[in-house]
């Protein structure tokens, strides 16, 4: 498989044309390297989506396994973390909706999972709550766009969204964590 090297997006991903053309051929070194390069972060974003629940690894793992099985699927046309966000994105997704159909089965609200003691800035504390209580959709956008600081376009492309639909959900998520933390001041970027 040949790939166009001025489609590639690779801007955060240096010599990262070759990895994703080896990785896309099913090399197994390139899946390796495309794990170790990208767990870290991954786990970081799954764990801002999930509202720092305990799935993490789980999701990760599903994340990479996704990607395996639909590598030759990736066309290149944004770059290779922007691809696995989006893939991470709908896996976290999955994990809320199953979660919330078990919640309504057994008849229990789940209590948020965050891990306090590892919290010493109790307005830190107040804005990770705050974000995770926000619906999913507000919630993806928000830790992509200020915590992940991902281009709006790459955004975009990560959820299958346009640029008003991003500039929408940030401006109502925004105005729930204005209501939510009515103390902390909220700018706009």
């Amino acid at each position: 498989m040949e790939l166009a090297a001025g489609r590639l997006a690779v801007r955060d991903d240096p010599g990262g044309s070759d990895l994703v053309g080896r990785f896309i051929a099913g090399e197994a070194t390139a899946f390796e390297q495309v794990v170790g390069r990208y767990a870290e972060r991954l786990a970081a974003l799954v764990y801002r989506l999930l509202g720092y629940s305990g799935d993490v690894e789980d999701v990760v793992q599903d994340v990479f396994l996704v990607a395996l099985e639909s590598r030759r699927k990736f066309r290149a046309d944004s770059s290779l973390w922007t691809w696995l966000t989006a893939i991470a994105v709908n896996r976290c997704r999955s994990r809320w909706r199953r979660k919330r159909l078990r919640e309504l089965i057994s008849g229990r609200q789940a209590s948020p999972a965050a891990d306090e003691s590892a919290i010493t800035d109790e307005t830190s504390a107040q804005v990770r709550r705050a974000v995770a209580e926000l619906p999913g959709r507000l919630r993806e956008v928000v830790v992509l766009h200020y915590l992940e600081e991902m281009p709006v376009e790459e955004i975009g492309l990560a959820l299958g969204i346009s640029r008003s639909a991003i500039d929408v959900r940030l401006h109502r998520a925004r105005e729930k964590l204005r209501q939510t933390l009515p103390r902390l001041v909220i700018e706009e970027r």
